[in-house]
């Protein structure tokens, strides 16, 4: 009898662990501020049967379009002064510019750059597309984070050049912290 309990309760706890990480990630109900707003037709998910193939592939052609609107709305707060803690054109940190543009095409990201890096889907440097997120540290602490906008170029808001600035990718002090590489866009 105990044999049997011990297995009842193992399989509970799977199922209430497997059903927890699917719902807070994936859930359609925005229930806090690091859930992604998906709308309708642009849910992420694997197709169940071959029909879907085509609606996969469109959804691919809307990514790349969302990719562009990232790279064009970053393009556009260049200038922004640069302000700790701010979120608004008058003045804006890394993490919070970067919160804005999301925002700006419905995907709601975590206000720090920590809280993002922790978010993004972590891809190598080999992979990166216009729109990905790159972080970088101080420490053992996530510090700053920039988007990605192609042609070995990000935007970011830098407090040393005081304001949201492009610059290149491979500038030698952001390479001497840079920790990784995220993904937010399918």
């Amino acid at each position: 009898m105990k044999v049997y309990f011990k297995y009842i309760v193992f399989l509970l706890i799977i199922l209430l662990a497997s059903g927890c990480a699917s719902s807070v990630r994936f859930s359609s109900n925005q229930t806090c501020e690091t859930t992604r707003k998906y709308e309708s037709g642009n849910d992420r998910t694997l197709p169940r049967n071959t029909s879907e193939i085509g609606k996969i592939e469109q959804r691919q052609e809307t990514n790349s379009s969302e990719r562009e609107k990232v790279v064009k709305i970053a393009q556009s707060w260049i200038g922004t002064p640069y302000v700790w803690g701010g979120n608004t054109r008058d003045g804006v940190d890394c993490s919070g510019f970067v919160k804005n543009v999301y925002e700006s095409i419905g995907i709601i990201l975590p206000r720090t750059a920590q809280q993002q890096f922790e978010f993004a889907n972590k891809i190598s440097n080999r992979e990166l597309r216009p729109g990905d997120l790159l972080f970088y540290r101080k420490g053992n602490k996530i510090s700053h984070v920039a988007i990605y906008i192609g042609k070995g170029e990000i935007i970011h808001s830098s407090s040393s050049a005081k304001g949201v600035i492009k610059q290149p990718f491979n500038d030698n002090y952001l390479l001497s912290i840079y920790a990784g590489a995220g993904r937010v866009l399918n």
